[in-house]
């Protein structure tokens, strides 16, 4: 069995330590013991994985944040600090996220980096999956259209966030995870749980990928 290096180890074992490190930093460098770290200096500990323009990073299994609006990143910050998302065991990259989510003390702070983020300019994001068969995924996604729109604009009113444009492997991803229960299967998690019904009758496990690709082409 191949090793981990010791120092990726470290370097995962020690983020939590280095985001909080870097909060302290932030509020001394301007003399005041208890400020509120801008949006920025908040998101410095996001940069490495999800990028500087909130691009992402498929080899770190970041997905894409800019385009997404305040209201989800808000929920999905409290809910990875929660445990709501992010605490099932077999969850590895949900179980990175809530830690770094946890070292954000306040909503103050959680407000601040999603106002950052929020305002960044959509970006697009290399196709992944080999070969879908986009006329599938159209088909597939006519359930998704109900609650997302058909553009994939999402709508805030019924919890159900912008999906247009995001990472072909992430949202093939997340539906797998919502279909193991994963993602959607902790206690009073009710949109998660609709989300996850949805998951295993809208599309079979075979056309998952045809319906992540289509996802990933919409305009939004």
């Amino acid at each position: 069995m191949n090793q981990v290096p010791r120092s990726h180890l470290v370097g995962v074992a020690l983020a939590p330590v280095a985001l909080a490190c870097g909060l302290l930093a932030a509020g001394c460098a301007r003399g005041e013991a208890h400020a509120i770290p801008t949006g920025e200096q908040l998101y410095a500990a996001c940069e490495s994985c999800h990028g500087a323009r909130g691009e992402g990073n498929v080899e770190l299994s970041a997905p894409k944040l800019a385009g997404l609006p305040a209201w989800y990143l808000t929920r999905q910050l409290q809910r990875f600090k929660d445990g709501t998302r992010g605490a099932h065991p077999d969850d590895e990259k949900g179980l990175r996220m809530r830690a770094m989510a946890r070292q954000m003390m306040s909503d103050a702070e959680v407000e601040a980096v999603v106002t950052y983020v929020a305002a960044m300019p959509d970006v697009d994001v290399i196709l992944t999956l080999p070969e879908p068969d986009l006329n599938a995924g159209q088909a597939d996604f006519a359930a998704c259209a109900v609650c997302h729109g058909e553009k994939g604009e999402g709508n805030e009113s019924i919890m159900a966030p912008r999906i247009a444009g995001l990472n072909d492997w992430y949202v093939a991803a997340q539906i797998r995870k919502y279909r193991t229960g994963i993602r959607g299967g902790a206690e009073g998690d009710d949109v998660g749980a609709a989300m996850r019904e949805m998951a295993n009758k809208a599309v079979a496990p075979e056309r998952i990928n045809n319906l992540a690709a289509y996802i990933q082409r919409l305009p939004g």
